[in-house]
């Protein structure tokens, strides 16, 4: 497939953008408009050099060595030395080559936006870079949420000949070296954290739509009570979030069998089933907040400082602070884990005599042998609840610091805000495969003709059904793995951040 072309330039990038970019679907080029503005925005920090004129980062040091001057015959060496010596290496999660093609894509976007004041030559070399992907390397968690200043440093090294993170990252268009500004440009953006960020909001939303999917099949293995559902009453309650959730999940039960009056076992079922309107229309609106904090961030201004090309000034300031990143990426990961202990509560209620009417464990008949726990699904939903649980709990709190002799003394913290929000994907798909499993497992114990059950849920239970090992439980090692790339295929995960 021919890969689409995103321009950047004075038009912020999209989260649909980034993605593609990322996941190799699209080609970075500089718009017209976009060099114009860097242009424009190099003019006015020569004009500050020429002038001898005191700018933070441009003829000045930085953090708690910013009342320093720097002669302007040594400002290239200062940027090169700058630049290398915050590049400094420590043990750490690398980030992945979709993290670093997305994190290039939104800092060429920043660039281009003409705020920063970098020379066309440094943009177009990063264009060039991008393009042959290659890639330089970076090591996350090194940053408390006031600029990736580490990890973009890593990534900016190679540009001018030196080693980084890893081999490679030169680009074809390579520089001699870096002029005023750039160092500080460079590493002054938090676009690591959002490229992690805006592609695990992009997984979330996978996750989500695949966890609405697996409750409506655990519906229909539970034969629960469809008038909970109903339109009326997510109406009635007026959320937003909970009317999309409605209904996606009345689209994927639609022509059920399990909508004609008799077919519910009970007059009112377990709340984990009940609720699932309300608990993921939580998550639909955490995700909707989340989505546009992330997208507006894109766009953001975060190069301290910024230029100003109206008035040919610079203008310090706080953007790259980033609270409102955590709080949006806190909120979301807590709406996510409460779906997904709702689903550890649907994969226990399904496997029980009492609830269901099955034997045990959805055993082919009562006995020792056979069944949904006799694969230690209960177990294995158990233990990654926990893990979600506990990648949950809030970080925008976390830091506590004084940093450059007491200058930068709060820190929003959305590094480890996404970080925890990566962490959590794995073990949450693993418990939405197993309540899938446990679901079809459930539907064929009660021996349910396919062409009965919801249009949307068809296609995927026909998939899984013929790989669970139905009766023959115990004559070789089970794999999960196999239905959470199910999941993952069915929902557009192609480079899992898990």
């Amino acid at each position: 497939m021919t890969p689409m072309t995103v321009s950047v330039g004075t038009k912020p990038l999209t989260i649909d953008d980034v993605g593609a970019i990322a996941e190799r679907r699209a080609i970075v080029t500089l718009s017209p408009d976009g060099r114009e503005a860097v242009r424009k925005a190099r003019a006015v920090v020569d004009r500050l050099v020429d002038e001898k004129i005191p700018a933070y980062g441009i003829t000045t040091g930085v953090g708690s060595q910013k009342d320093f001057s720097v002669d302007p015959e040594a400002i290239a060496r200062y940027n090169d030395l700058m630049i290398t010596a915050h590049a400094t290496l420590a043990p750490g999660r690398n980030a992945s080559p979709q993290v670093v093609r997305a994190a290039l894509a939104i800092q060429l976007s920043l660039f281009a936006r003409g705020r920063s004041g970098v020379r066309l030559e440094l943009v177009e070399s990063l264009v060039a870079r991008l393009r042959v992907d290659d890639l330089p390397g970076a090591r996350l968690g090194m940053s408390v949420g006031a600029s990736d200043i580490v990890a973009m440093s890593q990534m900016a090294v190679p540009l001018i000949g030196r080693a980084g993170a890893q081999p490679g990252g030169h680009g074809p268009a390579p520089l001699e070296g870096l002029t005023a500004k750039e160092a500080v440009s460079l590493l002054n953006s938090n676009s690591l954290m959002l490229a992690e960020g805006v592609l695990a909001i992009r997984e979330q939303r996978a996750l989500l739509d695949a966890a609405t999917l697996a409750g409506a099949m655990s519906m229909e293995g539970l034969r629960g009570n469809l008038r909970s559902w109903g339109e009326k009453v997510d109406q009635a309650r007026g959320q937003p979030g909970q009317i999309r959730a409605g209904k996606a999940l009345r689209a994927a039960l639609a022509n059920s069998r399990l909508w004609q009056p008799g077919e519910a076992r009970f007059l009112q079922d377990p709340l984990s089933f009940r609720c699932i309107p309300q608990i993921h229309g939580a998550a639909e609106a955490a995700y909707d907040f989340a989505h546009s904090i992330f997208e507006t961030e894109l766009g953001a201004a975060c190069d301290n400082p910024m230029i100003d090309t109206a008035t040919g000034d610079f203008i310090s300031h706080g953007n790259m602070e980033t609270t409102a990143c955590a709080l949006a990426m806190d909120t979301l990961r807590q709406a996510i884990a409460k779906v997904i202990e709702a689903s550890g509560q649907r994969i226990h209620k399904i496997q029980w005599p009492g609830f269901t009417g099955l034997p045990t464990s959805l055993a082919a008949e009562p006995g020792a042998i056979g069944g949904v726990q006799f694969l230690n699904f209960g177990h294995i939903a158990g233990a990654t609840v926990g893990a979600v649980r506990q990648a949950a709990h809030p970080a925008m709190l976390s830091y506590s610091g004084q940093l450059d002799d007491g200058v930068e003394d709060v820190a929003g913290n959305a590094p480890q805000s996404v970080a925890e929000t990566v962490r959590m994907l794995e073990p949450a798909w693993t418990v939405v495969a197993i309540e899938a499993a446990c679901a079809v497992w459930a539907i064929h114990r009660r021996s349910l003709d396919i062409a009965n059950l919801g249009d949307g849920l068809r296609p995927l239970v026909a998939r899984i059904m013929p790989v669970l090992p139905i009766g023959t439980e115990g004559q070789k090692v089970f794999d999960l793995g196999q239905i959470v790339d199910m999941l993952k295929a069915e929902f557009g995960v192609a480079d899992s951040l898990a």
